[in-house]
């Protein structure tokens, strides 16, 4: 799940970034973007965007904060999946 992970949160933080920096335009013309994910039953997950009526900067304060926070989470569990790989080849070795 880390590669896909990754790709999720990245596509979370920017919509959320689109969001943010459209906010202040004409509602007529902003789109904005929601982004969400199921995991998959064979591991990884399914990222889905749509598209919303109008942008909470609270709201989207709070997802921006959320999706770093979980790609930082991602980035260290891949980290792991390789220093437990590299021990594992060690020990074959």
């Amino acid at each position: 799940m880390g590669a896909t992970g990754l790709h999720h949160h990245q596509h979370r933080l920017n919509a959320s970034a689109h969001n943010t920096a459209t906010a202040g335009v004409d509602e007529a013309e902003a789109v904005s973007l929601r982004v969400s994910g199921v995991q998959r039953e064979n591991g990884g997950v399914q990222t889905h965007a749509q598209q919303v009526s109008s942008t909470d900067a609270l709201r989207e304060a709070v997802v921006h904060i959320d999706a770093v926070q979980s790609f930082a989470a991602q980035v260290r569990l891949v980290q792991t999946q390789d220093d437990l790989l590299g021990t594992l080849i060690d020990i074959k070795a």
